[in-house]
C-alpha cells in the first residue's frame, strides 16, 4: 500500500500534510471502529496521535480539548477494537504500515540491519493477561513485561523501522530472529550485515546464522570473575580468538570472537574497557574496524529514544492496546524520517546531504499537535460553580 509524500506545493511541507499522512496510517489500524454521534474513527485517531506526540495519556489529552470526546469514550472504542485475541492481526496491520512509505533507495544497495528488544512494564496479576507477558530482570518495580522486537535499518543517517514482532513467553530468541528476517526477506531487501545485541548471543542463533550469506556481529556478554569470557580480557591490545562456550558440557560450541580493548573516561580519568563480539562470516581482521562497524548499530538506540518521545502514556493492562500505542510511535518516527529525507535535502558537491536541523522530531510533533489543536480547540478557561469563600 503506497502513499505519496508530496503535498500540493512540492516546495512546502505543511502541518495538514503531515497530519493527513499519519492519520491515514493510524486510521487503517482502526478500520473496525464504529461511527458514533460524538466520536468516530478520525476523532479516535486524532486523540491517539496527540497523546503520542505530547507524551501524555489519552484521558489527559481529551480533557485538554473543548471539542473532544471524553477519555473514557475513546478508551472504550480502542479496547473494543484492539482485542487481546487479535494481536496477530494488529501486528500484520502494523507491519503493512511500517513498510508502506519506505524510500526506493533502500532497494538500490546492500543494507546493514540491527535488531533489538523493547519492554513495557506490566503490573497486573490476572493470569490471562500474564500469559502474554515475559519475565525479565527487575525494572520499574516489576519483573513482568510486554515485550516487542524490531528490525531496523539506518541508511545515510536516516533510520527506518522495517518490522515488528510481539513476543509471547513461549517464543525463543531464534523464533524472534527468524520472524524478523522473514519480514525483511519479504521486502526483497539485500542484507550486507546484521548487528545484534547481547540478548541474541546464544548457540541456536549462532548456529542458524552461520549458514547465511551475510556477515553478523553479536555483542557478547562478559561473565565470570576469573573464568568464563572474563578470562579473555587480558593483555594490552585487542585480538581475535576462538572460544568454546559451555565447555565440558554436551551443549558446548565454539565460535570466533573479537576481544577489543578500548578506553572511556570515568570521573575525569581514563579507564580500560573490554568489548567482546561474536564474529560470523566476518572477513575483517582489524579489531578497531570491528568496533567501528558495530558502533553504527548504536543508531538504533537513538531510534528507540525517538520512539519514546512519540509514545503515549498508558497504564492499561490490555497488551493489544499497548502494542498498538508502541506501533503508532514507530509509525510517527518512520514518517518523520521519510519527510526529512524528502524535504530537507541540500545540494552540495559530491551528492546531496540531508539538513537534519531543518526538520527535527520536535518540529514534526509540533506540526501534528498544532493541527489537532486548531481542529479541536484547547481549553483556555474554566468557570466557577459558586462564589469563592476568599475573594
Amino acid at each position: 500500500m503506497k502513499r505519496t509524500l508530496l503535498s500540493s506545493n512540492l516546495d512546502c511541507l505543511q502541518s495538514q500534510d503531515v497530519h493527513r499522512l499519519i492519520s491515514e496510517q493510524v486510521s487503517h489500524l482502526l478500520s473496525n471502529v464504529m461511527e458514533g454521534y460524538s466520536c468516530d474513527r478520525q476523532v479516535v485517531s486524532d486523540m491517539v496521535i496527540k497523546a503520542s506526540v505530547t507524551g501524555r495519556a489519552i484521558e489527559g489529552t481529551c480533557n485538554s480539548l473543548e471539542n473532544a470526546p471524553s477519555g473514557m469514550t475513546v478508551r472504550a472504542y480502542l479496547n473494543e477494537e484492539l482485542s487481546i485475541t487479535e494481536l496477530s492481526e494488529i501486528a500484520c496491520k502494523l507491519r503493512s504500515q511500517l513498510r508502506a512509505d519506505l524510500p526506493r533507495r533502500l532497494w538500490k544497495r546492500r543494507l546493514d540491519l540491527a535488531m533489538d528488544f523493547h519492554d513495557e512494564p506490566f503490573y497486573g496479576k490476572d493470569p490471562t493477561l500474564r500469559a502474554y507477558a515475559c519475565r525479565g530482570e527487575a525494572q520499574q518495580g516489576t519483573t513482568w513485561f510486554y515485550r516487542i522486537a524490531t528490525v531496523y535499518v539506518i541508511h545515510r543517517q536516516i533510520p527506518y523501522t522495517l518490522g515488528i514482532v510481539f513476543l509471547l513467553p513461549e517464543y525463543s530468541v531464534l523464533d524472534v530472529l527468524q520472524a524478523l528476517l522473514v519480514q525483511v526477506e519479504t521486502l526483497k531487501l539485500e542484507i550486507r550485515g546484521l548487528y545484534l545485541d547481547k540478548g541474541f548471543c546464544g548457540r541456536e542463533v549462532i548456529t542458524f546464522l552461520r549458514d547465511k550469506p551475510y556477515e553478523t556481529l553479536i555483542a557478547c556478554p562478559i561473565r565470570g570473575k576469573q573464568a568464563g569470557t572474563r578470562s579473555l580480557c587480558h593483555g594490552r591490545g585487542s585480538y581475535f580468538t576462538d572460544y568454546t562456550f559451555n565447555s565440558n558440557k554436551p551443549e558446548a560450541y565454539t565460535t570466533a570472537l573479537a576481544v577489543i580493548r578500548t578506553y572511556e573516561k570515568q570521573a575525569g580519568k581514563r579507564h580500560a574497557v573490554w568489548l567482546l563480539y561474536v564474529l560470523i562470516n566476518v572477513k575483517t581482521r582489524n579489531p578497531q574496524a570491528i568496533r567501528a562497524r558495530y558502533r553504527s548499530r548504536f543508531g538504533i538506540e537513538t531510534g528507540y529514544r525517538c520512539m519514546r518521545q512519540t509514545h503515549a502514556m498508558t497504564t492499561s493492562r490490555n497488551p493489544a492496546l499497548r502494542f498498538f500505542l508502541l506501533g503508532v510511535a514507530f509509525l510517527i518516527t518512520n514518517l518523520w524520517s521519510a519527510l526529512r529525507w524528502r524535504y530537507c535535502q541540500r545540494p552540495r558537491q559530491g551528492g546531496r546531504i540531508v539538513e537534519e536541523t531543518a526538520y527535527e522530531l520536535q518540529r514534526h510533533c509540533q506540526f501534528l499537535n498544532q493541527f489537532i489543536n486548531d481542529r479541536y480547540v484547547p481549553i483556555s478557561c474554566i468557570y466557577t460553580q459558586v462564589a469563592p469563600l476568599d475573594p
